[in-house]
């Protein structure tokens, strides 16, 4: 049986350590021009990525915004090395939404990395949407200009957030669904994707409904491997309607690092703004999500063996 991570998340504020080994990454605020060439991970680099798209204002699909936010991506993306491909594909009601996809190379990736950037409409003209979003980009940015060789695909989805105030299966997860019919008989053998990972106050909180046994071993192990606090990485009881859903529907193992926001004062609010974004959070993150990639293609190169 699977020893459970502790069940109610405690917060920590940025400047806290929540590791042994605590990065060596600002807790302030830095400034756009300042980019750490190191070839590891930088929250201060993931830092950089978010207020860049944050300063484009709401990118709810469709949106000349969310345009440009897929040439940021895809500059950033092809100038590490990067191909990209754009899906495009229309919600029920017309509306005209595109998936961002990137790899290397022809092969198959078993390992698929995900994020979604569209902003939740109707919410404010100077909503950003800091950490439901733009963090998650941010932090598959810095890793695809840190990793390499890696069998690796990243996408970056439209359509997550229903067009109703309130998700359900119906309205929602419109990108992820899309790239799962997409793909046939072609899916990946597991998915990790990354909701809310930025905030200066964050608890990742898996849904332990939704992850198999052998997703939580691997959560539970990169955890110790990095050295971070089990009641700062922890799990949430029940399950959630994010972008991991489709996936595991189809078969796909999938693991959703997701901030616990329930109750929240900011979640779908201008609140959700750049003030709420740590370096130290994205760095974290970053670590955490590097680890599983290591551990999980070391389990592929194992199986193949």
């Amino acid at each position: 049986m699977r020893r459970l991570l502790l069940l109610v998340p405690l917060l920590c504020s940025c400047d806290d350590t929540s590791s042994t080994r605590a990065p060596a990454e600002p807790a302030a605020a830095v400034t756009q021009e300042e980019w750490v060439t190191t070839p590891d991970f930088s929250g201060q680099n993931a830092y950089n990525h978010c207020a860049a798209i944050c300063r484009l204002g709401p990118r709810f699909s469709g949106s000349p915004a969310y345009e440009k936010q897929l040439q940021y991506l895809e500059k950033h993306l092809h100038a590490a090395g990067w191909q990209t491909v754009r899906d495009s594909f229309q919600a029920p009601n017309g509306v005209k939404m595109s998936n961002l996809r990137a790899f290397r190379g022809t092969a198959p990736a078993p390992l698929l990395l995900s994020c979604h950037i569209d902003t939740k409409i109707n919410i404010s003209l100077q909503f950003e949407s800091a950490d439901d979003g733009a963090s998650g980009a941010a932090v598959l940015l810095e890793l695809a200009r840190v990793l390499h060789d890696e069998r690796v695909e990243l996408i970056f989805l439209d359509g997550e957030e229903s067009f109703a105030r309130h998700m359900s299966e119906k309205d929602g997860l419109y990108g992820s669904k899309f790239d799962v019919a997409r793909r046939n008989n072609t899916l990946p053998r597991w998915q990790i994707n990354l909701d809310m990972v930025g905030g200066r106050n964050k608890t990742i909180a898996i849904p332990l409904l939704d992850t198999s046994d052998f997703m939580y071993d691997q959560y539970s192990a990169a955890i110790r491997a990095t050295g971070f606090s089990e009641e700062k990485w922890t799990v949430w009881p029940g399950g959630y309607l994010d972008d991991h859903i489709p996936y595991l529907d189809a078969g796909v193992d999938s693991l959703d690092l997701i901030a616990h926001f329930s109750g929240s004062n900011w979640w779908h609010t201008p609140k959700d703004n750049m003030s709420r974004i740590c370096p130290r959070s994205l760095h974290e993150s970053g670590l955490l999500t590097r680890q599983l990639i290591h551990q999980l293609l070391s389990a592929a190169s194992a199986s193949a063996q």
